[in-house]
């Protein structure tokens, strides 16, 4: 008896309580990805229904399934995951519902036709009288820091031979002020080790971001090798990683392109602290577009629109608050035309479900995991940003560049929006030797990354291909020099729209 109850019960949990079946679940996971990526270019090879499990979050009265699976993905075509201003990464991790960690086989410098990209996907489903609807691929956790593990220095002595011999073939009557050039030299060198030796046995910090935040997960995911001795830092942002770095408190810091022009020219956030001449981009990363989000069900349609509204504009003191407040003006709304909400992306976007404010300004990557992560409990619309006020922002030579959230980039959306973006840069001053910046270009750069894999979904965006585009500050020697050989020439299109000086 005990058997055939069991039976029973395993019978009716593989029937509609358990969501849709596998050949359902294959059809809903191509028409997703038939939304994100152009025709003809992906083929699900393999889909493997793993099981599902009661979404716990789901309205009252509704019936919602998570629904977990396995599948491959064959491509068709060449493809480069990583074009800024293309179909790319975002919509195919929305499309598929996975995390950055769920997706392996997306390499930097991009994939071939015949490459097999393999992916541990999530859809959520909901019960319609009978029928098993789509209503959002499932969001994800963020990663885990991977762990950092002490390098190695060697072929000291054979270095330290030559410069002996260098500094011994000059005569004995040599003049003072060439003695003096090889004093200068041999402090200088003796300064540079001693400080490589520090980072090497102590490491070294790079301002990052906020817990769970993308440049908290793209640091962690460029440093990590077990020779890594960088140290990500949780920060509040941008503008604070760019004040760490001018006090000389961390090596390298990640930041938005406009928030690193104003340091290096003293102006806006940076205002009365003269000009950080020093400041250096090592590349560009990926494209942050702005985001304007509203319901769906609501009746703004345009940006003109929020005048009067309640606005969350980011928390100060934010690089994104910035920004936004430049988006707003463009469009004719100065800060006293609005009501506006310091918030920080996840409250601002838990006050928007509860109606307590009515739009969300944030710069972020796409995909940007929080937004994802809301629309399991609230329809939401990107408003697009006015053609006027897009020129208005790209003739400021602020750092800012045309740029559209491609259609599918998140769950719902049927339309590509427009924007601009600002690059997320890696910036130093002069705490690296040019020896070490070189290594550390070449170590980033280096062909077939995967840096999905590794935790970060914009890490697919970072190649040599699009590492100066949106510079806003200069690029240091040696990592144009690293990038030379790198194939670092941007396509035509990513030309007009770059920034660089």
């Amino acid at each position: 008896m005990r058997v055939i109850l069991a039976c029973l019960v395993i019978s009716l949990l593989t029937a509609c309580g358990a969501g849709p079946d596998e050949d359902s679940l294959r059809t809903g996971v191509a028409e997703r990805i038939a939304l994100a990526l152009p025709d003809g270019v992906v083929e699900i090879a393999s889909l493997e229904r793993i099981g599902s499990q009661t979404d716990t979050k789901a309205p009252a009265g509704e019936t919602r399934r998570i629904v977990y699976f396995d599948t491959e993905i064959k491509l068709l075509k060449d493809m480069d995951f990583g074009a800024w201003n293309a179909p790319g990464i975002a919509g195919f991790i929305s499309a598929l519902g996975a995390g950055p960690k769920g997706i392996e086989g997306i390499v930097s410098g991009g994939n071939k036709a015949g490459d097999l990209i393999r992916a541990h996907g999530t859809a959520r489903y909901r019960l319609d009288g009978k029928e098993w609807v789509a209503v959002v691929p499932a969001g994800y956790q963020p990663p885990i820091a991977p762990v950092v593990a002490t390098g190695a220095q060697q072929g000291t002595g054979a270095i330290l031979a030559a410069i002996r011999r260098v500094v011994d073939a000059f005569p004995r009557d040599t003049s003072p002020a060439q003695h003096a050039a090889i004093e200068e030299e041999l402090a200088v060198a003796q300064s540079s080790i001693r400080a490589r030796l520090a980072r090497v046995s102590d490491g070294y910090a790079i301002a990052a971001g906020a817990e769970h935040g993308q440049y908290l997960r793209v640091a962690r995911a460029l440093f990590n090798g077990a020779d890594s001795r960088a140290v990500p830092l949780i920060t509040r942002g941008g503008e604070e990683n760019l004040q760490l770095l001018r006090a000389g408190k961390v090596s390298l810091a990640l930041a938005q392109g406009d928030a690193a022009l104003d340091a290096y020219n003293g102006t806006g956030a940076f205002q009365g602290q003269g000009p950080h001449i020093v400041l250096r981009a090592i590349a560009s990363l990926y494209p942050e577009p702005i985001h304007v989000l509203v319901r769906a069900d609501g009746k703004l349609t345009s940006i003109a629109d929020l005048r009067g509204k309640r606005v969350a504009v980011g928390e100060a003191g934010s690089a994104s608050r910035t920004t936004a407040l430049r988006v707003l003006q463009a469009h004719d709304l100065g800060i006293e035309d609005i009501v506006a909400q310091e918030f920080s992306l996840n409250t601002a976007l838990q006050a928007l479900q509860k109606q307590e404010t009515d739009a969300v300004l944030q710069v972020i990557g796409t995909p940007a995991d929080s937004v994802r992560d809301s629309l399991k409990d609230m329809h939401l619309r990107l408003l697009p940003l006015s053609s006027d006020a897009v020129s208005a922002l790209t003739d400021l030579k602020a750092g800012y560049f045309p740029h559209m959230i491609a259609k599918g980039t998140y769950a719902g959306q049927e339309q590509d929006v427009q924007s601009i973006a600002t690059a997320a840069l890696l910036l130093t001053d002069t705490a690296f030797s040019d020896a070490e910046i070189a290594s550390l270009t070449r170590r980033i750069f280096e062909k077939g990354q995967d840096y999905s894999a590794l935790g970060s979904a914009q890490g697919t965006q970072i190649s040599a291909a699009t590492s100066r585009l949106g510079l806003s500050v200069p690029m240091h020697p040696a990592a144009a020099k690293a990038l030379e050989g790198l194939s670092a020439t941007p396509e035509p299109s990513e030309q007009r729209s770059s920034t660089t000086q």
